[in-house]
């Protein structure tokens, strides 16, 4: 499995740019150092199998209606805290992947995953 630390501050992340192999599973630790609540979202990536979030534990008001659907891939971070989420991309290509909190992808709060193929 790929392991990936990615931090966000405000606002941004500190990686724009992550590779995997096509069918290696993936796992990104987001860490939350800014002084808003962040998350790591992909609106479409095809994968294999199930993405496996690490559920929040502490009180968030994380709030995604703004968006006009779900992300495929998603895990949220409040202030001080670090979550995890693992998925296995399936087709290589290039995958955006932002923050889905208000304004933060317009102010630059983007990457992408690039999965390649074997």
């Amino acid at each position: 499995m790929a392991e990936v630390d990615l931090v966000a501050s405000d606002i941004a992340y500190d990686k724009d740019r992550i590779e995997v192999m096509v069918g290696q599973p993936l796992k990104i630790n987001l860490q939350n150092e800014g002084a808003l609540e962040h998350d790591f979202s992909i609106m479409e990536v095809p994968h294999t199998g199930e993405v496996h979030a690490e559920e929040m534990h502490e009180e968030s008001d994380h709030d995604m209606s703004h968006m006009e659907m779900d992300p495929e891939v998603h895990v949220a971070s409040p202030i001080g805290s670090s979550h995890s989420v693992e998925f296995t991309p399936s087709e290589a290509g290039e995958y955006e992947f932002f923050c889905t909190v208000e304004g933060h992808k317009d102010a630059g709060m983007v990457g992408t995953l690039v999965v390649k193929d074997s």
